[in-house]
């Protein structure tokens, strides 16, 4: 085991005084904002009302590739577990596990360990069945963070799986109240059962200052009535977009313009700003970024495997070929390139290319003597 694994399995539970800190950073965040309605602790809170009212959540988070939306997702995932855990009453030293909640416990308690791990709450992993063990192990009203660099997440086959497993999971286990953050970058990518009918908020970070370490987040919500075919009004919304910024060079457009043209969409829900968790959490940033840093060298490891293994089978199905041509010439000497082309269905450049290939599996002899007589057998056996 790495210097980096072994560092993980200890810091893999935020701390107490971690979590703490953040909180207060971000309260201070946003009162040199004057204190704004609308939040990432109000998002929090609002998703945790709804948990509460014994519904789930799955929220999508948007926008171009290093703009924040980990950060995000992270965000809200730390605040919903901030008053989760144990907490330990003064007096007595009784120890209570704490589900999360927007407020914290009375003045007699005091808080010994969070309820957020990134090994519970957080996933990088590829793999669907072990996606969903690692959500039904967590606590109800808890945080499931599928971050964006997990292994695979804009391949569509696994898309299709994780989405249909989502799905699967509104259906069958709603009862568990939790929410899950997933990051989709383009929001059509998602099938229309998923993106229709299960995401109920849409987060979009449409602007990022790093000199200052904030960015800008603008929410959709999904509209309720029954009688629409798309509920996210993305048609309709794309045409009034461009309408809206249409004397504006698509060049020179920057995020104000951007805003102005979302709030007078349908769907649009409000806006906020949040902070970097870098500056104000460094140390919590940096596990983070140790674990997406191991997962990356995971998923390196398990893509040169899939790539040798399909590199085996490919060489497999060229030597196939080519002994079947080969036998085929053998004993009839007249066809040509373009029968075999209608023979197999492959191009007859593929064909003369192979064909002159020299492939590693022919230098074993003995192997390719084998599938002359399998094949030889097979054909005659054919004829009978």
């Amino acid at each position: 085991m790495d210097t980096s694994e072994k560092y993980l399995e200890k810091s893999s539970k935020i701390s107490v005084e971690d979590m703490q800190e953040l909180v207060s950073k971000v309260k201070d965040f946003y009162e040199e904002r004057d204190n704004p309605k609308m939040d990432v602790i109000w998002l929090s809170n609002l998703i945790l009302r709804r948990l509460k009212n014994d519904f789930d959540h799955y929220t999508n988070i948007e926008g171009i590739k290093g703009y924040g939306k980990s950060n995000l997702m992270l965000l809200l995932g730390l605040l919903q577990c901030r008053y989760s855990g144990l907490w330990k009453n003064k007096t007595t030293g009784k120890i209570v596990k704490v589900l999360p909640r927007r407020i914290p416990l009375s003045k007699e308690w005091e808080q010994i360990e969070t309820g957020f791990d990134f090994d519970k709450n957080m996933s990088f992993l590829d793999n669907t069945k072990e996606l969903q063990t690692k959500y039904n192990l967590l606590d109800r009203y808890m945080p499931f963070c599928l971050d964006e660099g997990s292994k695979n997440l804009h391949k569509y086959v696994w898309q299709s799986r994780l989405q249909f497993m989502l799905i699967k999971m509104s259906d069958t286990e709603r009862y568990q109240n939790k929410s899950f953050f997933i990051c989709f970058p383009n929001f059509k990518e998602l099938n229309s059962i998923f993106r229709n009918d299960r995401v109920q908020m849409r987060l979009y970070v449409y602007h990022r200052s790093s000199s200052k370490g904030f960015a800008g987040c603008i929410i959709s919500l999904r509209d309720v009535s029954r009688w629409i075919l798309d509920p996210w009004h993305m048609d309709e919304n794309a045409k009034q977009f461009e309408h809206l910024l249409r004397r504006v060079p698509m060049a020179t457009r920057n995020y104000q313009h951007i805003l102005y043209a979302e709030k007078k969409l349908k769907g649009y829900a409000g806006n906020f700003d949040f902070p970097s968790l870098k500056n104000i959490a460094p140390k919590i940033w940096k596990i983070y970024m140790r674990y997406k840093t191991l997962n990356a060298k995971r998923e390196k490891t398990e893509e040169e495997t899939e790539t040798e293994k399909e590199s085996k089978n490919t060489i497999r199905w060229k030597y196939a070929t080519k002994m079947l041509m080969a036998y085929i010439k053998k004993n009839n000497k007249e066809l040509k390139t373009i029968d075999f082309k209608d023979l197999t269905g492959i191009s007859t450049v593929s064909l003369n290319k192979l064909w002159r290939e020299k492939l590693e599996i022919e230098q074993h002899e003995e192997l390719k003597q084998k599938a002359t007589r399998l094949l030889a057998t097979k054909v005659e056996g054919r004829k009978i």
